[in-house]
């Protein structure tokens, strides 16, 4: 599609996670695109990138582990608890699957 012609890949790698607080808004992209932090406090209409203003390290990295964290909680975890046993798996998956 037109995505994919215009950023070179994959539609799947076109995707998007925003964490957001009153003051600063994150964009972290897949597919390597190059994030985006804006100071709403001063931009508050998102018009000044400043990810990559070293004044605001501290902040880019503070909101990307809380993106990861937030990731990190909200994972599929269906086969956290399933097992691979000679009869097929086994686990919370298993049930779930024969309910």
């Amino acid at each position: 599609g037109d995505a994919e012609r215009h950023f070179g890949m994959e539609s799947r790698d076109c995707n998007l996670a925003v964490i957001r607080s009153a003051g600063f808004k994150y964009v972290h992209f897949g597919g390597g695109l190059p994030a985006l932090l804006f100071d709403l406090s001063q931009d508050p209409g998102e018009l000044n990138n400043v990810a990559n203003d070293p004044a605001y390290l501290p902040v880019r990295l503070e909101f990307a582990e809380k993106m990861l964290a937030w990731r990190a909680t909200h994972l599929d975890q269906s086969l956290a608890l399933a097992e691979l046993t000679e009869d097929g798996v086994a686990g919370c998956v298993s049930r779930a699957v024969r309910q």
